[in-house]
């Protein structure tokens, strides 16, 4: 029974840790005149100009953003899988190629950002 309970206590703490990277995600200020157009700022940035601080921001933001939903699905699959609901939980499981795609698409403006 311990077992679980540590298993639950982990779930929990991917769950705190994913609405963590949410919330520095979302209410930290933007570098831009609207707020929340974080991804917008984003993706305005040119190879032309070298350390366009702002961009770099907002495309941290993106990374953090999806860091923090791989994890609150990570956790919603696996209480699912402990639940017996394998067919549920793998298509729970299948949702984490979306935060990976904007992983890279984020990975991708801060070095555009950055270079």
């Amino acid at each position: 029974m311990s077992s679980q309970r540590d298993i639950y206590r982990q779930i929990s703490l991917l769950s705190l840790a994913g609405l963590g990277f949410f919330g520095i995600a979302f209410f930290t200020p933007d570098p831009g005149q609207h707020p929340g157009a974080f991804f917008s700022i984003a993706t305005q940035t040119t190879w032309k100009h070298v350390l366009e601080w702002p961009a770099a921001w907002c495309s941290l933001k993106i990374i953090l953003s999806s860091i923090g939903l791989f994890l609150v699905i990570e956790s919603a699959g696996t209480i699912l899988s402990l639940r017996k609901r394998k067919s549920l939980a793998l298509s729970v499981f299948f949702l984490q190629t979306l935060p990976c795609l904007g992983f890279l698409f984020g990975s991708f403006y801060l070095m555009k950002s950055l270079l």
